[in-house]
């Protein structure tokens, strides 16, 4: 077991997705993605909408797709506060398939501009899902 562990809580308004230890964890930052290591600087970032990967201490990756928020570190604490998370296994990738499809057409064609701005999320939503799945299916 290592001694350069991190502490991580993962929330939405609604739940908690996890709790636990990790050795890194990586976020899509809105500036850049980054990772997150033991003694990082300690930082307050706002999240876009991607893919949340957690790797815990016995190497165990796991992926999530996550809406947008924000992340807290500090002394080995990592808070992560997002609208919404899947993680990797739950996620019906056909489903998200078919979601980017209609969504990238209302994306291009509503006469709404912020129909089109919603639109666009939702195909950066079910983008972040299909590749939260393939990631964890390799």
């Amino acid at each position: 077991m290592s001694e350069h562990i991190l502490n991580v809580s993962v929330v939405t308004p609604r739940a908690t997705a996890y709790e636990g230890t990790a050795l890194a964890v990586s976020v899509p930052g809105s500036q850049s993605p980054f990772q997150i290591l033991y003694n990082h600087a300690p930082i307050i970032s706002s999240l876009d909408i991607g893919v949340l990967k957690i790797e815990d201490e016995k190497n165990h990756v796991s992926y999530f797709a996550a809406r947008e928020g924000f992340v807290e570190v500090l002394k080995n604490n990592v808070n992560i506060v997002v609208q919404d998370i899947l993680q990797a296994s739950n996620i019906d990738v056909v489903a998200a398939e078919n979601d980017l499809a209609s969504s990238r057409a209302k994306a291009d064609s509503d006469p709404d501009r912020s129909a089109r701005e919603l639109a666009r999320k939702e195909v950066h939503w079910a983008e972040a899902r299909i590749r939260a799945a393939r990631l964890q299916s390799e």
